[in-house]
């Protein structure tokens, strides 16, 4: 006789296979590297080239600060999508985790990143609640097509 899979059924087997519902902050972060392979740094002092994201200061000729964010280490910057004349941590955590997302490497400069480090810890709370979701779906799925359950129900 089949039996009805319900949500508690599926995070138990996926807790078995080591993923836990509801991860936050530097332990959601070490899953989701992990998963993307992918790497952050915001300590080094200069990118080193060939990451697929860098964040930055720069000043103007007439001393001014703009903030670059930016996907070119050649200085062909699109000023209308790279610079920022105030920091726009949302937007480019965003950026960060898109980059991430795809096995990407981003570089942040260390004064900036103390700066974000909000926007970051909620970045990676929501981004693991994707992928946990993703990875939800799929158990389900697998566990639905055992054969061993008739039916899905929340």
């Amino acid at each position: 006789m089949s039996k009805i899979l319900t949500p508690d059924i599926v995070r138990e087997e996926l807790e078995k296979d080591g993923i836990i519902f509801g991860l936050e902050g530097d332990d959601a972060k070490e899953v989701l590297f992990n998963a993307w392979e992918c790497a952050l740094d915001v300590k080094s002092s200069w990118a080193n080239g060939d990451e697929s994201l860098i964040i930055y200061v720069q000043n103007t000729a007439d001393n001014y600060e703009v903030y670059i964010c930016t996907d070119d280490h050649n200085n062909n910057l699109s000023w209308d999508h790279d610079v920022y004349y105030y920091e726009a941590h949302e937007e480019w955590m965003e950026r960060t985790i898109d980059e991430l997302r795809h096995g990407g490497s981003v570089w942040i400069d260390e004064a900036i990143w103390e700066e974000m480090e909000y926007e970051a810890q909620n970045a990676w709370r929501y981004a693991y609640e994707d992928w946990f979701s993703g990875m939800f779906d799929d158990k389900k799925d697998e566990l639905l097509d055992t054969g061993n359950y008739e039916d899905y129900k929340d």
